[in-house]
């Protein structure tokens, strides 16, 4: 089974893009879905999403950092426990900018394949 793949592409026979469900490109897709998805953005599901986006605009010392590394273990763990394990949660501002660096290490279940994750979130 396959899901489309994000973000959204066409292949070179016009048709989209897709990946193998539960995939290890699968699995980064949807971890950088959630982490950047706020609560309340989903309709149906106003408890998914991460406070990541809001951090860029609020304090950026380390207590808050330290904070939003907490939530979004918390979040991933919740949502996506089935599928990986979290090994760490890292975020910090980057620069003087704004922009924050999250990065996700983990490890899928279905291949024991371990990974990370770098998401990066500039001011808009």
């Amino acid at each position: 089974m396959s899901r489309l793949a994000f973000p959204f592409a066409v292949t070179s026979l016009g048709r989209s893009a897709t990946v193998a469900y539960g995939s290890d490109a699968h699995v980064r897709q949807m971890l950088g879905l959630l982490v950047l998805t706020l609560p309340g953005e989903r309709v149906m599901r106003p408890d998914l999403g991460s406070p990541a986006q809001q951090l860029v605009f609020g304090p950026q010392s380390g207590p808050t950092a330290v904070a939003l590394g907490a939530a979004l273990q918390s979040t991933v763990q919740q949502w996506l426990g089935d599928v990986l394990t979290v090994r760490d949660v890292s975020v910090e501002a980057t620069d003087d900018s704004g922009a924050v660096e999250i990065v996700v290490t983990y490890e899928v279940r279905s291949s024991g394949s371990a990974d990370e994750v770098r998401l990066r979130k500039d001011r808009a």
